[in-house]
């Protein structure tokens, strides 16, 4: 199961809560590929970005090889006759050098082993198989995509505001300021508004993504049971007070949207107002903010400045309240304020990014 690097730990904190048992790599998390866990990832996770299951390892020194190989692994039980395949490949230190070819090679091996009688008379399914292959050191691991669109996605972003932030990177934030529903929370610098959404979403005991549709579910050792299982370990819905703000009335309209579009129009309150106009709505909570790089977001400006007039406000007005912040700089959260501890490192868009967090005053 991969996610963004950096977030390796927090993946497998959620996964535990989920009752998920896994063991932490670079990049990733691995997990016993049972129909329970399955289910319980994809329909429960909200950190993971895509889950490949292992079905074969063997060793092969040309496409032939390789193609015999692949032929006999079990494609039956993970897709249709007729169906769509699509094959990414990675080569490393072998003597198949060349990806084009071997995920060619790979994908019309595919295609013969689907190949028989269909179990239905109904028309193949139009969603490609995604499979996987990475030879290194002339050992080819193939795997099959589980999940097929990737699980950052949530099925709610239509409007996007400037420097977009992916779902999944925002839910692993929230983690990892502290954020637990019940707890108050304010986003002053929206943007499309994926802080608060991710947030009323979960707390609403709703799953992160609307309405999908996962192969796996489809395998031939599919277990609706599971499933429903999965659907009920969500959670039940606990009130928690969120409010979603932002300056720029494009960005507040983007977040309006999105938050309808998600189901939680009603669960988040939104407004258009500066950070220095705003009011904490309650004596204690949670104040998050994925601040200004300096690239795509306020070009020019002078972000020093802009920081340290943000730390006045905070400690003038924000007391009591746990305060958590994306940027690019860390350098630059201590003119927010010195004490700020960085607990999170990833990469955003390419950008390596910290998240600062702020305690209770």
């Amino acid at each position: 199961m991969s996610v963004h690097p950096g977030l390796e730990k927090l993946l497998a904190a959620e996964l535990s809560e989920l009752d998920v048992d896994c063991e932490i790599e670079e990049g990733g998390v691995l997990i016993a590929a049972t129909q329970r866990a399955l289910a319980r990832v994809h329909v429960g996770s909200r950190i993971a970005g895509r889950v490949l299951v292992r079905v074969g390892e063997f060793r092969a020194i040309n496409l032939e090889e390789l193609a015999a190989r692949v032929k006999q692994l079990p494609w039956r039980a993970l897709g249709e006759s007729g169906q769509p395949v699509e094959v990414e490949a990675s080569c490393q230190n072998s003597r198949m050098r060349f990806r084009e070819l071997v995920a060619e090679k790979t994908r019309l091996a595919v295609i013969d082993g689907l190949r028989g009688p269909r179990l239905s008379v109904m028309p193949p399914s139009k969603t490609p198989l995604g499979v996987h292959v990475r030879l290194v050191d002339d050992v080819a691991t193939i795997s099959v995509d589980a999940s097929g669109e990737r699980l950052h996605m949530r099925g709610w972003r239509e409007a996007t505001a400037k420097a977009p932030l992916r779902e999944n990177l925002a839910a692993a934030v929230l983690r990892s300021a502290g954020w637990r529903p019940g707890m108050p929370l304010v986003d002053p610098m929206c943007g499309a508004g994926t802080f608060p959404i991710e947030a009323a979403r979960q707390a609403a005991g709703l799953s992160p993504r609307l309405g999908w549709s996962y192969p796996c579910a489809r395998w031939s050792d599919r277990n609706p049971a599971a499933w429903a299982e999965a659907e009920r370990a969500i959670g039940t819905a606990v009130p928690t007070p969120i409010l979603a703000a932002d300056r720029d009335p494009g960005a507040v309209r983007a977040t309006t949207g999105n938050a309808q579009r998600a189901k939680v129009g009603d669960k988040v309150k939104i407004l258009t107002s500066p950070l220095e106009e705003l009011d904490p709505p309650s004596a204690k909570g949670l104040l998050i903010a994925n601040l200004p790089y300096g690239q795509r977001v306020a070009d020019g400006a002078d972000l020093d400045g802009m920081y340290a007039r943000w730390g006045h406000v905070l400690r003038e007005r924000w007391t009591g309240w746990r305060c958590a912040f994306l940027a690019a700089d860390p350098r630059k959260l201590g003119r927010l304020d010195r004490r700020i501890e960085i607990v999170l490192r990833f990469e955003n868009g390419g950008t390596p990014v910290v998240v600062g967090v702020l305690p209770e005053a």
